[in-house]
């Protein structure tokens, strides 16, 4: 495995991290609704803009990953 492999591997890591991070925030801002009633509106907020990152930042990866591959 040359150097761009272990770039490659690292960078897959370094964003796997990321965009698990934020779609473990997505999932947990919904976490317990029965307490949260009033705050809903901004836990929607955060469960929306955490995936939205997360799907950026998969799209970007993969853009990148096949341009590094060609």
């Amino acid at each position: 495995m040359g150097s761009t492999g272990v770039l490659v591997a690292l960078l897959v890591l370094v964003i796997g991290g990321v965009v698990g991070w934020h779609l473990r925030h997505a999932s947990g801002a919904s976490a317990d609704l029965k307490v949260h009633k009033t705050r809903i509106p901004n836990f929607r907020k955060a469960r929306n803009r955490s995936r939205l990152i997360a799907l950026a930042l998969i799209v970007i990866t993969l853009l990148l990953l096949r341009s590094l591959l060609k």
